[in-house]
This record gives structure tokens, sequence and C-alpha cells, in this order.
């Protein structure tokens, strides 16, 4: 967790692109605030709130008026469930967005019940009081379910609730999470979660829109930005080879494509939160 903030955004605001190592929560309690992801415009107004997961770049701006936020960052560990420490953690439909890895952002209704999960974060953290770290994952982990929540009633009214609940899925995004350096085929994944290649295939398409091998790629780049944050004085010749691409040339290429930017531009974007 860490921090929590209201602000006042005012008239022709503008916060530069930036990225965080962290998800970030802003909810908007009134105007109109415009979040351009990797160079796309969203706009959330009073009533609504909108998640941007880690590493994605992102700015903010105000473009009539003044806008008051309610905005928190925190990280994706924070959601091992507080309610049963033994739920794995792709029971929860945030939780396996978390896991994919495949989404930049999302975005709902706020409610009274997730704005005082926020205030409740606001009054905890740094109280110094009996309980506090207890407290504060109690309202994360309802926050992940109000968010789980959300996307599972906006995965229904789009027809892809079995993202969430197909157990095949979810084994070889795992698996394909704990090998990525290796060399990796389609065939490898399915007989290693028990499908056929071709099923395996139609699972990605049918919920990720995306191939195997692509998201494979995608998991690699994720791991790439982990371990450049870790290690920023590290040569991106080696974290391609390392990361499991075969040249530096196809990493910087299918980086850009997923984020927008090179990994050199990429990397000399400044963070706002570690």
């Amino acid at each position: 967790m860490d921090n929590v903030l209201e602000q006042v955004f005012p008239d022709h605001f503008h916060f530069s692109t930036h990225l965080h190592r962290s998800i970030e929560l802003m909810i908007c309690l009134s105007g109109c605030v415009i979040i351009p992801i990797l160079g796309e415009p969203h706009s959330i107004s009073a009533g609504e709130y909108l998640v941007v997961f880690p590493d994605i770049p992102h700015s903010n701006d105000v473009r009539q008026g003044k806008s008051r936020v309610l905005q928190t960052h925190f990280h994706s560990q924070s959601f091992q469930p507080a309610w049963n420490p033994a739920m794995p953690m792709s029971d929860s439909a945030f939780s396996v967005e978390l896991s994919l890895g495949n989404r930049k952002f999302f975005r709902g209704k706020s409610s009274p019940q997730l704005e005082a999960c926020v205030r409740g974060l606001q009054a905890e953290l740094g109280a110094q009081r009996d309980y506090e770290s207890e407290m504060i994952r109690l309202y994360l982990a309802q926050m992940g379910l109000i968010f789980s929540r959300d996307l599972m009633a906006q995965s229904e009214q789009e027809g892809r609730r079995e993202l969430y609940e197909n157990p095949y899925l979810m084994e070889a995004v795992l698996y394909i999470n704990e090998h990525f350096c290796d060399k990796l085929t389609v065939s490898e994944v399915a007989q290693a979660v028990g499908v056929s290649a071709r099923y395996l295939t139609r699972l990605f398409q049918e919920h990720l829109n995306l191939g195997v091998s692509t998201y494979i790629t995608y998991v690699r780049i994720s791991k790439a930005i982990d371990f450049k944050h870790q290690n920023p004085q590290y040569p991106l010749t080696d974290l391609a080879l390392d990361m499991g691409f075969g040249s530096q040339q196809h990493f910087s290429k299918v980086f850009k494509e997923r984020m927008g930017v090179s990994p050199k531009k990429y990397f000399s974007i400044g963070t706002v939160v570690d």
C-alpha cells in the first residue's frame, strides 16, 4: 500500500506521461478527468472509477473546469484473500486479470462501498494503531472483491464469463509464467495442462483475443520490465536474450507493439511510485 490522496485538479490541469510499479485506482468525485493510456484517451466523470494496471504509461488531464478525485496506489501482492489465506489467487476475477497481465486498465461505476474502502485505507495508512496492517489488508481484500464483481458483471454482458472459470486457461497461464525463459511451443503448453493444442489456441483467442505464442511474448516483456526496474544498469541486449528473445531487435519490435514506445524510451519515463 503506497498512498491515498484526495486531490483537486484545476482547470486545464496536465500531469505528463508516467508509469508506476503499482496498481492505480482513481475515483472521480466531481468534474471529469481524461486519462490517456498509451496515447488513447479515456474519461471518467463523477461517480466513475478507473483502474490502471502496473507498468502502463498514462497521463492525466482536465480540459474544462476543475475535478476532484480520490486516488490510491497499491500492489498486486496485496490481494491474497484476507478472509481465506488458503484460497487460490485465481478464484477471483480481479486476481485472474492480474495473473493474465493482458489488461491495461478497466473502469466501472463507483459505489459507497468502494469509496468507503478507500476512505478506510486513508484513515489507517500511517495511523500507527493496533491492527493497522490487518485493517489495511481487509480493506484491500474488499476492494478486490468489488473489482471482481464488476469484472464478472462486465464479462457476463460481453459473453466472456468463462475467462474467469476455465481451469485449463489459468493452468496454461501459470505454466507460461513459470517457464517463459524456455523455448516454449503451443503443443508443450497444451500437453502440460492436459488439452489439445487446438483447444488451447481456441481458449486464448476467445478469451484473451490473442494467440498462445503472442501471450508468451507478452509475459516475457512483463518479466523484462520487472527485471530492468530491479537492475537499471542491465544492458538491453542481455535482457532480451535472458528473457527468451532471439535478439534485441526482435525484443524492441514486440516491446513497441505491446507498450507503444521503444524499450529505451519506456525505461526513460520516470516512475511515480516504486
